[in-house]
């Protein structure tokens, strides 16, 4: 699994024409999750495929061109930190036993947000492989229902997308055309520009 972390200028469509790159190019995406950015104006999508580096890298470089795409970091998972957020019903089918799911939920630091004479909504957050872990022994208490957020990400260390900091609030993403064939990355590449990308920087 590989992350790539974009930052986008907060317009219509933009979260279209970012699905249509990796739809069209049949990238296997396992996790999307997207939300409002730091500065105004702008929003982060993040990615999580499974796909080895170079396919994300060549995504991160199609992405980078597309026009209200203002930064396209990638990173491999010992490099981000991720976190997904789930809420779950479950469906208890044998009441007396709301003790025991209970005590498990306090083991992953589950909250319950829902009680109900049959059922509990608990709302559990962690990397993947916890959520994975917490669905896996819910299910033995009875019929489960999910819902997943996808898993949000920021790169470790001082390493950022440029734009995320020090754009004004208020300004719009930076606005370019795509140009023509796409250059390859440079070797070791991680967080780029579009500039970079597209082969039009100074």
């Amino acid at each position: 699994m590989i992350h790539v972390m974009v930052l986008a200028a907060d317009r219509p469509g933009v979260l279209r024409r970012i699905l249509g790159v990796y739809e069209s190019r049949r990238y296997r995406v396992r996790s999307l999750a997207t939300g409002p950015a730091g500065p105004a104006g702008f929003v982060r999508v993040n990615l999580v495929l499974d796909e080895p580096a170079d396919r994300a890298h060549r995504l991160a470089a199609q992405l980078a061109r597309l026009v209200d795409v203002a930064g396209v970091e990638v990173a491999e998972p010992s490099r981000a930190v991720g976190r997904e957020l789930a809420l779950v019903k479950v469906l208890l089918e044998h009441p007396a036993r709301r003790a025991d799911l209970l005590q498990m939920a306090q083991v992953f630091r589950a909250r319950v947000v829902d009680v109900a004479p049959r059922s509990l909504v608990l709302e559990v957050t962690g990397d993947p492989a916890k959520l994975d872990a917490f669905l896996g022994l819910a299910r033995e208490f009875g019929p489960v229902e999910v819902m997943r957020t996808g898993v949000a990400a920021l790169a470790r260390g001082s390493q950022v997308l440029a734009a995320a900091v020090v754009a004004p609030a208020g300004t719009p993403g930076p606005s370019w055309e795509p140009s023509g064939e796409e250059e390859p990355l440079p070797s070791g590449a991680g967080a780029f520009s579009p500039a970079l990308a597209a082969g039009s920087g100074p």
